[in-house]
Parts: structure tokens; C-alpha cells; sequence
């Protein structure tokens, strides 16, 4: 029975052709081994699992290769590289400093470096986890680590870069590892399965890459256990069962009977989700996640924040082009707000649907109140002016006399036998593909124009701003914002006390302009700062505080006091 390799030991690169996701790294590293520029000492740093070890192994191997290619590569046929590949080379020490981080064991190393190579051309040593070194052991390996022999390269690895002391940092060449892209991930995790003979579907790998949260170690784990799980065929389904991840489809669901205020579904579905062993917060998590993709697909510029698969892209789209984004807007509102309460709440469960049961009256209270507001623009446009109502006063007294009734004789049998018209509403027996064509068509006419918005509704979205951007932990934007805004001019006027203000106001423009489309329903707001020092009531209120602003205060209200120092020859006491 041969004995088992996992996947991330199996497939480890080899090359830095074959090193994923970091090129910034592996051409650079390939251009100092060409030209000669090699460092005397490298810090890789980044999160687990993204290639750094991988890099300061393969590093080593190519600077002893005795006979390297064009492409700056190991050829894997000359002694140093044979040796390497057995991992049986004198010249590469590998020191896990997790576990070795005391003074003694870097006087150790130190001792080690004193002494030249016998075959091959540098030494390498190689320091993984290096932020474990105690203080003590950083000081003692300073001057080495400055000055090393010419034969000698330490490549110092962490994921913890802020623990290591600057004089540590200044002395080595730094390269920051990235995380790992969902894409590249899911196209390695492809190749790995076809040597393997695995068949696999592109949304299963590409949930395992999202789960393994950019560290490709993390991802070949998971791909290992979910290969002996499901044997040699990897489906969606199987990925959700061992991973213990809530299905999109539920997302979906609740996220259609929210716009038809389906109230039943939604409770249903949510019970169905705890029937399943997922928790609560869990639930509001993707819930959140999932309007957060949705408002992303409302414009297609920023589209390419979703990292999805092609197919759930695609019903991404579809559902969110019947969505309004004053919902989406508001739901995350609500779930956030849930969220908070839920590490509070006794009655976790009932916390939790009574958010979903907000929901599914988010969407009508949004639509009543775009309703009130409409009626609320007619009703101002459709009153008289003075002119004419001073008009149409005249002309009813001249039309008196022809307006008046005449008496009513007779009264005909069919007004009385005629029954009244029953109006029934019918929007109870829509079907959901009927409400969706009328969400797109109110979705496509709910935007308002600026003419149309008042101060007051200004005052009001101004202090529902406020409170968002103090939830939001933005305390000095909060505190700029404690001014009024005016409707001037087509637009609308920040006046700012002081310079700093102002360029704060400047700085946050775009984002307190969504804001604000979105709290009003349209899109064209523009906003004007202006420094208006004269506005500043603190400045003119301000006591003295100094020696000699509470001498020239005294001299305001008494000019004796001036002549008193002068004669005195007084000084100001600081």
C-alpha cells in the first residue's frame, strides 16, 4: 500500500513558473538571479498558505543550479539541484523559528555562517515564522544579518510582519505576498483534478476557493477531504454538505418572497435553514452578503466586485434587475442592525425571524412612501397662486346666476335599480412573474428629480446620514457633518466653519452624495463646500484662554489698564 501524499506536498511548485497568484514576486526575484542583484537578505511576508516558503526554497534551489535556463529556472539535472530535489543539500538550512527562538539557537546559526561552502556557490538559510524570535534573539542577529559573508543569503519568512522590530525590517529586502484570486485558485484546483482523474462541476471548485479564503494551502486541504468524501466525482451538493455552507438557492428565495411581502415562505425557508443545523448569525451573514451582490450588479461598472461563477453571476443579475436599490439599501440597514441585537437577544430564533418579517414590509413601506411623496409633489404644484385664485373668484360671481340648479321633478327608475360597480384589488392574485414585471417597471420610474426635493426632506435624510456614518465608527466625519445643509442654486450648499472642515466635507463629497441619492430616490444631486468663516459661532464666542487674551479683553472694556502696564513696565506671565 503506497503510502498517502497530500495534495499541497504532492503539487508543490517546483518552479516559479509554477508558483500562483504572486508574479509581482517571482519576476522580480528571476530578474535579480539574471542580472546579479541579489540581496543579502529577503523577508517574504503575507497570510498562510499563499507561496511563501514555496518561493524561498525554490530561490534557493535556482541560485545553487550549476547550470541555470533561459528562463531563469533550475535545470533539475546537476548535482546541487538532484541533492535539493533529495533533500539531502548542505548548503540550504531551513530554521523554524516557532520552535527555535531563543539567543542560543541564533548564536548557533551564527556560528554556522562563519564557515564557507564546500560545494555550490552560496548558503542559504531559510527562517520560517521568524516573528517568534524572542528580543533578545533579534539583537543578537542584527550584525549578521547586516553584514554576512558574501556567500551567505538569509530568507526570512512571516505572516505576522508587524512583530518583527524595524532595525530587522530595514536590513532585508521585503516582498508582500497577496492572497490568492478566487479564479486563479479554481483553475489550479482544475488541473490538480484532471491529473487526479476527479470530475469535478466549476461551481463546487469555486466554492471550495472562496471557503479556503485566498491561502491555496487552505483550498488543496479541503480539496483532499471533499475527494475522499465524494470519491472521484466533486459536485456542488457534496461541497455543501461537508463544508456545512447555506445554499444560494435559499438567498434567492427568501430574497423573492421579501419583494412580494411573502411573509409564510420566508418563515418557512428560515426554518427549514435551522432545521439544518446553521445558526442564526451565520444566516444574517449571507444574508447580508447576498444584497451586498445584488447592489453590486446594480451598476455595471462595478460588476467585477463579485467573485462568483459564471452561472450564479448570471442569476445574480437576473434578480437584481428586478430589485430596487432603495430596498437593498435598507435591508442592509435592517440586517445590520440585527446583527448587532443578535449577541444580546435570549430569543435568538425569534430575533431572527421577526428581521425576515421587516423585510417582506420593507419593500411596501418604501413603496407608500414614494406614493406619499408623489402626492405630496402634485398637491403643491396643483394649488393657486394668488393671481388665481383673485381670477377664478371673479369669474364664479359672474357665473353665479348660470350655475344655479334647476329643481329636480322626477327621478328615473333605472338610478335606482342600477347597482354600484364593486372595485376589487387584484394585486393580491398576481402571480410572482407579474411582480416582478412590475418591480422592473417601478424600479425603472422611481428615480425623482432634484426639483422636486424639499429642505425639509434634506433636514430629515441629513440626520439619518449622520447617524449612519457615527455607526460606520467615522467620528470625524460625523462630527463635520453638525452643520446645515441649504438647498442653492440646483444644489446643495455645505458651509464649513474652518479649513479643516472643509477639506474633510471635500474629501467625503462622493460618499455623502450617495447617501443621499439613495435616502431620495434619485441620482442627480450635486454637492457645493463652501469655507464660510463668518458662520463659525465658536470663534466668536470663544473665551480667553492665554495671559494676553484676557489682557486684551480687560483692555476692550478698560484702555486705563493699558497705560497701567506701560507706566509699570509689566510683563506676561506664560
Amino acid at each position: 500500500m503506497d503510502q498517502f501524499i497530500v495534495s499541497a506536498r504532492k503539487y508543490r511548485p517546483s518552479r516559479f513558473e509554477d508558483v500562483i497568484g504572486q508574479p509581482q514576486v517571482s519576476n522580480t526575484l528571476k530578474n535579480a538571479i539574471k542580472n546579479n542583484q541579489l540581496a543579502q537578505a529577503f523577508l517574504f511576508c503575507g497570510p498562510r498558505g499563499v507561496g511563501k516558503t514555496t518561493c524561498a526554497r525554490i530561490l534557493a534551489k535556482v541560485i545553487n543550479c550549476e547550470n541555470i535556463t533561459e528562463e531563469t529556472e533550475a535545470c533539475n539535472e546537476c548535482a546541487s539541484c538532484k541533492s535539493f530535489n533529495e533533500n539531502a543539500s548542505f548548503n540550504v538550512h531551513e530554521l523554524d523559528a516557532a520552535s527555535n527562538n531563543s539567543v542560543d539557537d541564533i548564536r548557533a546559526l551564527i556560528d554556522q555562517v562563519r564557515y564557507a561552502p564546500q560545494a555550490g556557490k552560496k548558503k542559504i538559510y531559510i527562517i520560517d515564522e521568524v516573528h517568534m524570535l524572542s528580543q533578545a534573539a533579534f539583537n543578537a542577529f542584527l550584525k549578521t544579518l547586516e553584514e554576512p559573508p558574501p556567500y551567505a543569503i538569509f530568507i526570512l519568512a512571516t505572516t505576522e510582519k508587524h512583530k518583527i522590530i524595524p532595525t530587522i525590517l530595514s536590513r532585508c529586502q521585503i516582498f508582500d505576498f497577496s492572497r490568492i484570486k478566487v479564479d486563479d485558485m479554481q483553475l489550479y484546483l482544475k488541473n490538480i483534478a484532471q491529473r487526479e482523474n476527479i470530475i469535478t462541476e466549476d461551481d463546487a471548485l469555486h466554492l471550495i476557493a472562496q471557503k479556503a479564503d485566498g491561502a491555496l494551502r487552505d483550498a488543496l486541504s479541503i480539496f483532499d477531504r471533499i475527494s475522499i468524501f465524494s470519491g472521484n466525482k466533486i459536485t456542488y451538493n457534496a461541497v455543501l454538505d461537508n463544508l456545512n455552507i447555506l445554499d444560494y438557492d435559499y438567498f434567492f428565495k427568501l430574497t423573492d418572497s421579501f419583494l412580494t411581502s411573502d411573509i409564510s415562505t420566508s418563515l418557512l425557508t428560515l426554518n427549514q435553514i435551522f432545521l439544518n443545523g446553521f445558526e442564526g448569525d451565520n444566516f444574517l451573514s449571507g444574508l447580508a452578503e447576498h444584497f451586498r451582490s445584488l447592489l453590486v450588479l446594480q451598476d455595471s461598472s462595478t460588476a467585477i466586485l463579485l467573485e462568483t461563477s459564471e452561472n450564479l453571476k448570471r442569476r445574480y443579475t437576473e434578480q437584481a434587475a428586478y430589485t430596487p436599490n432603495s430596498f437593498l439599501i435598507n435591508g442592509i440597514a435592517v440586517i445590520n442592525e440585527g446583527e448587532i441585537q443578535y449577541r444580546l437577544a435570549r430569543n435568538k430564533r425569534l430575533l431572527t425571524e421577526f428581521i425576515l418579517v421587516k423585510l417582506c414590509h420593507l419593500q411596501k413601506a418604501v413603496k407608500l412612501a414614494r406614493e406619499q411623496h408623489l402626492e405630496g409633489v402634485k398637491k403643491k404644484v396643483a394649488e393657486p397662486t394668488i393671481e388665481n385664485k383673485i381670477t377664478t373668484s371673479v369669474h364664479e360671481v359672474a357665473n353665479e346666476k348660470k350655475s344655479i340648479p334647476k329643481p329636480v321633478t322626477q327621478v328615473s327608475s333605472e338610478t335606482i335599480s342600477t347597482p354600484q360597480k364593486v372595485s376589487l384589488n387584484l394585486d393580491f392574485y398576481k402571480t410572482k412573474g407579474e411582480v416582478k414585471q412590475q418591480l422592473l417597471a417601478e424600479k425603472a420610474a422611481e428615480k425623482i428629480s432634484f426639483d422636486q426635493i424639499t429642505q425639509q426632506q434634506i433636514d430629515y435624510c441629513w440626520d439619518r446620514i449622520r447617524e449612519e456614518i457615527k455607526a460606520q465608527g467615522k467620528h470625524v466625519l460625523y462630527g463635520c457633518l453638525n452643520i446645515n445643509p441649504v438647498i442653492e442654486n440646483g444644489a446643495v450648499m455645505l458651509f464649513s466653519t474652518g479649513e479643516m472642515q472643509q477639506k474633510t466635507l471635500e474629501e467625503s463629497r462622493e460618499e455623502i452624495g450617495k447617501l443621499l441619492n439613495g435616502y431620495l430616490n434619485t441620482s442627480n444631486i450635486l454637492i457645493n463646500v463652501i469655507l464660510d468663516k463668518s458662520k463659525n459661532t465658536d470663534s466668536q464666542t470663544r473665551k480667553p484662554y492665554t495671559p494676553k487674551e484676557k489682557f486684551d479683553f480687560m483692555v476692550e472694556k478698560n484702555p486705563a489698564i493699558q497705560k497701567l502696564k506701560d507706566d509699570l513696565k509689566l510683563e506676561f506671565d506664560f
